[in-house]
């Protein structure tokens, strides 16, 4: 590996969180080849101190959209799906109810952090108005990802037949999306009041607080083991006591925090938010 490529990928680190292996070094010249290109830059030298200058926002923003991985689609992993229907709201509705006295004056706050192109919030909010219509008003989903391009996109609610046809029942298309004249699906309207999208970037920003559950699904093993704890511990912070966290399957918790118990309901592992800090599992060192 040169040491361009070396430097480009520490900055990258510095500033999205994701580290890259080496077996996927030939992704960084596959993807910004182009950019490259276009903005008439000869080495990832240069490269590298553009991206890292605070003042090119437009172009670090091309950057990450051409560097993180954008793959999603409708209910993805149907057990995570049974499982906030099933098992974790009516929780949180019991734990409500036994801390406010009733709970429709308290919303559950749900956050979908990397939601990527915006098919995790919308499943979440159509699982629940389709099963628990009693709740669909009284929650509230923050959706957010790194990219601006592709948060964009989320919020439009837009989507190609192809990205339709990917987890997305015909049942839901016809009760839940409106056909546009250019042959698209935009997500209605009642869908989308209750999905907020913001940009946020999970290394950097600062995290909103007062979760009920956090979806962030697929994103650690991008990190290091030290942007993994932090993130965790982040996590944390970030959720109402008693509250859980979902992660992808292909992910663990175990290794990098006592601050999570480990549940399952079905298939689904999930965690909650282990108020007393007991240590059931070794924290990695």
């Amino acid at each position: 590996m040169s040491k361009e490529i070396l430097e480009f990928m520490n900055v990258l680190k510095k500033v999205t969180g994701l580290s890259l292996t080496d077996e996927k070094t030939y992704l960084l010249e596959s993807r910004l080849s182009g950019l490259m290109s276009d903005h008439k830059i000869a080495s990832f030298y240069e490269f590298s101190k553009k991206f890292e200058n605070s003042h090119e926002v437009d172009f670090r923003e091309k950057v990450i959209e051409r560097i993180t991985t954008h793959e999603t689609k409708f209910f993805r992993d149907e057990s995570i799906f049974e499982t906030i229907l099933d098992r974790i709201i009516p929780e949180i509705i019991d734990r409500k109810n036994e801390l406010y006295k009733g709970w429709k004056n308290h919303p559950i706050r749900i956050w979908s952090a990397a939601c990527s192109t915006g098919q995790e919030p919308y499943s979440v909010a159509i699982a629940i108005r389709e099963r628990l219509p009693h709740v669909f008003k009284n929650i509230k989903i923050l959706a957010t990802d790194i990219a601006k391009e592709t948060i964009e996109k989320a919020r439009s609610g837009c989507y190609t037949s192809f990205e339709i046809g990917r987890g997305l029942e015909e049942y839901h298309l016809g009760r839940y999306f409106d056909k546009l004249p250019d042959g698209t699906f935009r997500i209605n309207d009642e869908i989308r009041s209750v999905v907020e999208f913001k940009q946020h970037n999970l290394i950097s920003s600062e995290f909103p607080t007062g979760f009920d559950l956090v979806l962030c699904r697929n994103v650690s093993y991008y990190f290091d083991s030290n942007e993994r704890r932090n993130l965790f511990d982040k996590i944390a912070k970030t959720l109402n006591q008693d509250s859980f966290l979902i992660i992808g399957s292909a992910e663990s918790v175990s290794d990098f925090s006592s601050k999570f118990l480990l549940r399952e309901f079905g298939l689904c592992r999930y965690y909650e938010v282990n108020s007393s800090n007991v240590t059931l599992f070794s924290r990695g060192t």
